[in-house]
């Protein structure tokens, strides 16, 4: 009677990580196919025993060499069929119909609509990488999943957004340090300019740099307001330090930088960002002013009659 009952204790030890038994590998040479997914059992005594056992679901057999694997052969895993069957219901490729189609259309609409967003931020890579998880994360549930309990609250992501930010100032920090510490310079394109909506006033500071195996990097360090009624040359000065220092990037430092801006007067003035750094003029904003000027004709209409464009 014991010897029938062995295999469902080792069966239920095995299941429940009793400590009795274990499933090892039978050895190296053993070419049949079915010791991918099977294992001999051995005791706490590390005693080899005339049994077999499916590494996923557990389920033992009688064996032996001389009587070969014909018998653990035929068995069906239900684990493995299971794993199978959300594999192939994951990575199936669904074929959206055109109702489907409709319904997605009137729902990008709606979102356009109500939450006022521009029609352009359907297209937009963050939106498109939320909407596939949430598809990713629906096809993998075996229930309905509602956007509700699936969505973060808004402090929590303001909190995530912190926290990435802070984690990616630091890692730049460190790539920076080494970039200056081994004499390089790097360069920082700086502009600022005022929305044409509430005036609000921004400035964006972009570093540029190479690594050991010359790969150019552009990396954003700041896209910050600017409460300052002035923009003196001083002031854009002392917040571009300042930008500059959240990174360690220091006074000291400061030779080593190569800055790139228009030419206006509260960049380019000598008592601002050239007295401190080593600056020089956007080719690219010349060329834009230069293009707009001349593009930007205007024409009048006088007694029913429009004008020959002028500047």
């Amino acid at each position: 009677m014991r010897a029938m009952m062995l295999p469902h204790q080792i069966e239920h030890d095995l299941k429940s990580n009793g400590g009795e038994y274990v499933i090892r590998n039978n050895g190296p040479g053993k070419k049949s196919g079915v010791w991918d997914t099977f294992g001999i059992v051995y005791n706490l005594s590390n005693v080899k025993l005339d049994y077999a056992a499916c590494k996923s679901c557990n389920k033992v057999y009688t064996f032996k060499t001389s009587t070969g694997t014909a018998m653990i052969s035929k068995h069906k895993c239900r684990v493995l069929a299971s794993e199978v069957t959300c594999a192939k219901v994951f990575f199936k490729k669904h074929i959206i119909t055109k109702q489907e189609k409709e319904m997605i259309m009137v729902a990008a609409a709606d979102y356009c609509a109500t939450d006022m967003h521009p029609f352009e931020s359907l297209s937009g890579l963050g939106l498109k990488a939320l909407i596939q998880i949430a598809l990713d994360i629906g096809s993998s549930s075996a229930s309905q999943v509602t956007v509700d309990e699936l969505l973060a609250n808004l402090t929590t992501i303001s909190h995530n957004i912190d926290s990435r930010a802070q984690n990616g100032r630091e890692k730049l920090t460190l790539i920076l340090k080494k970039h200056f510490d081994s004499g390089l310079n790097v360069a920082c394109t700086l502009d600022l300019w005022t929305d044409v909506i509430k005036k609000n006033s921004y400035m964006s500071i972009i570093i540029h740099y190479i690594d050991e195996m010359f790969n150019l990097y552009a990396r954003t360090l700041h896209v910050k307001p600017v409460e300052e009624a002035s923009h003196t040359a001083e002031m854009v000065l002392e917040e571009f330090s300042k930008d500059l220092a959240v990174f360690k990037i220091m006074a000291d430092m400061h030779q080593q930088i190569i800055v790139v801006s228009d030419s206006g007067s509260n960049c380019c003035g000598s008592n601002g960002i050239p007295s401190a750094f080593y600056w020089l003029a956007c080719s690219d904003h010349k060329l834009a002013t230069v293009l707009t000027t001349i593009m930007n004709k205007t024409t009048k209409i006088e007694n029913g009659i429009r004008s020959t464009p002028f500047y």
